[in-house]
């Protein structure tokens, strides 16, 4: 009996204490994304496993949420060295002969898990390896925090940050390193870094820019190009945001109607349902259906804000403002790419895109923000490593 009434009152706490608002935004967000990733597998002709994979993906991490967010994220940070090891040891499989090209990509970015008759479940290390460079830089800075406006210091930590965009840019992920670069300093605003550095590294990247654009091939700057040559470069680099474009519009006010989208005039749209799955969403469910899935990733941004206002202390303001600058970043990196408004680099929709290791590990931050969220509403820890202490 007295295992059994711990159990229930380990449950009443759980359920009094979990951020529940967050945990409802991130499946809504999760369960609209497979209602769109399942639309474009009918639509585009393709089988099952495209959208059972991202349904049996979002269960599994709603599952690793709840559990992660029962462990106190004081331990899970003291374990960075193994979690940043398996990571990286992972993304360095991708350059030594093991990685994968996926859906007719540039980069090398995936490793395949045979699953058996010849067919294998690709994982992408790099999405993991956001997880783990938030949390090992979230720790990095809370030690360092007396000292962060050192110039060793701050060299130190871009030492750190360096780490994770090096070995994606040399996968020739180039989105992705774009996204660890904005986590990056985020996460050094957030801890308090001078504004001086900030500007010192504006000038210095400003000044790399003529020198970085002279080093991107021909389809790279034109994919940049067509953004204001638009109709010279409309037929080819531009004709996949056109195509985006005339979906969305196409949905007006209500949408064409679920299973209805994919054909634009004769033509199918690329990769619709993964860097342009937000067209889907305007096309099939018109502006009512964009803005609800703006909404939710809205929301999310800014319960994980609140979350990091809220947190006991440092290092779990900073895991927080981790969490919510990769979702947010990434997020307008995409709409970016689909309303014209940036190049088409690569960048998945959070929770939207299809893509199994993508919404599985963000579940995995999102288990570590509940983690400190939960810590944040009681005075003392229960969690599954730790006992509250008896009278």
């Amino acid at each position: 009996m007295g295992l059994l009434k711990k159990f229930k009152t380990g449950v009443s706490n759980y359920i009094r204490h979990t951020d529940w608002l967050l945990l409802l935004l991130c499946t809504a967000a999760a369960a609209y994304g497979c209602l769109l990733v399942y639309s474009t597998a009918v639509t585009d002709g393709r089988g099952a496993s495209d959208y059972m994979i991202q349904i049996a993906a979002c269960g599994m991490g709603i599952v690793a949420a709840v559990v992660i967010s029962k462990i106190d994220y004081d331990l899970i940070c003291r374990c960075w060295p193994i979690l940043s090891g398996v990571s990286i040891l992972l993304v360095v499989l991708t350059l030594a002969g093991l990685g994968l090209n996926v859906g007719g990509t540039d980069d090398t970015a995936w490793l395949g898990v045979p699953i058996g008759g010849g067919r294998y479940i690709t994982f992408q290390p790099a999405e993991l390896m956001k997880i783990t460079f938030i949390i090992s830089f979230a720790h990095h800075l809370s030690k360092v925090r007396e000292h962060i406006n050192e110039l060793k210091t701050v060299l130190l930590l871009g030492l750190h940050g360096m780490i994770p965009i090096g070995l994606v840019f040399l996968q020739g992920d180039d989105g992705t390193a774009l996204v660890f670069i904005c986590i990056f300093a985020s996460m050094m605003l957030a801890a308090g870094l001078r504004p001086l550095y900030f500007l010192l590294a504006l000038i210095a990247g400003g000044a790399m820019v003529p020198l970085v654009w002279s080093h991107l091939d021909a389809d790279k700057q034109a994919r940049f190009l067509s953004l204001i040559f638009v109709d010279e470069y409309l037929a080819d680099e531009g004709w996949q945001q056109y195509l985006g474009l005339t979906a969305l519009g196409s949905g007006q006010l209500s949408g064409l109607g679920f299973l209805q989208g994919g054909n634009i005039g004769g033509y199918t749209l690329y990769a619709r349902n993964n860097d342009f799955i937000f067209t889907v969403a305007g096309e099939e469910f018109g502006f009512v259906g964009a803005v609800l899935l703006l909404l939710l990733l809205l929301g999310i941004v800014l319960v994980l804000l609140r979350d990091a206002l809220k947190a006991r202390d440092f290092q779990g303001m900073l895991l927080c403002a981790g969490i919510m600058s990769m979702i947010g970043f990434q997020s307008l990196i995409n709409l970016g790419m689909n309303l014209r408004l940036l190049p088409v680099i690569g960048i998945t929709l959070p929770f939207f895109s299809r893509g199994g290791s993508s919404v599985a590990t963000l579940f995995l931050g999102i288990g570590v923000v509940l983690s400190v969220h939960y810590s944040s509403r009681v005075r003392v820890r229960e969690t599954i490593f730790t006992k509250r202490p008896s009278a």
